[in-house]
């Protein structure tokens, strides 16, 4: 089947947002777990978190099953869709983690901590998925000598690497981009060239200053 119709890359947004939707699961079902909080503001947003879990949960099952029929600009309409609900229900894992830390009353450390970590990964694979989504197949068509704007730069575009002709990123290019914007509040893999690609770089690296420097953070010093 031709590059056009699908491509192994697609097929693991479905495994990478499967895994999100599990940790968003979780952390909705353990929120009353990290502090103590009024009892009708953690069930808003569990309810809330809970039900766009479920929705994404049936969107990543649209992935996996359309991704040997669909053509590959369609499955990738999908798999924006599909993002863009996850990433509002990582938003609101960290709202409801923030807020119930900062409002909370005898946060318990343990579970603080370790939904935090929970929270990082998940934001890694979420934005490892984004940044492929919108930049893979302009690198593919940039590759065959197509016209086409990439989303990032990255360092085999720059040298000329010998063995890395016609170099295109694969997942876990993307993945280590995201890991480690994530790990040091700022793209260190590649360069983000398009005003998409920025802003999503921007948000992610806010998500992981709440999530490294607020809620880890604070976890740590509950323990010492």
């Amino acid at each position: 089947m031709s590059e056009e119709r699908r491509h192994p890359l697609d097929l693991a947004f479905g495994g990478c947002l499967a895994l999100i939707s599990a940790i968003d699961f979780y952390t909705a079902r353990s929120l009353s777990l990290v502090a103590h909080v009024e009892l009708s503001l953690v069930q808003i947003v569990q309810r809330l978190e809970e039900g766009m879990s479920i929705a994404c949960a049936l969107g990543v099952a649209a992935l996996i099953v359309t991704w040997p029929f669909l053509a590959r600009p369609s499955h990738r309409c999908l798999t924006l869709a599909v993002l863009a609900l996850q990433t509002l229900g990582l938003s609101l894992d960290v709202i409801g983690l923030l807020a119930s830390t900062l409002f909370g009353k005898r946060a318990n450390p343990i579970y603080l901590l370790l939904e935090a970590a929970l929270v990082h990964v998940a934001t890694v694979l979420l934005f490892a998925s984004w940044y492929a989504a919108i930049d893979h197949h302009r690198q593919v068509a940039h590759a065959r000598g197509q016209p086409a704007r990439q989303r990032f730069a990255f360092p085999q575009h720059a040298g000329r690497y010998p063995g890395y002709e016609g170099w295109v990123p694969g997942f876990v290019d993307y993945l280590t981009l995201a890991f480690t914007t994530s790990s040091s509040l700022g793209p260190a893999e590649a360069l983000p060239l398009a005003p998409p690609a920025k802003m999503l770089v921007t948000f992610q690296v806010s998500l992981s200053l709440v999530i490294l420097l607020v809620l880890a953070a604070r976890a740590i010093g509950l323990i010492a």
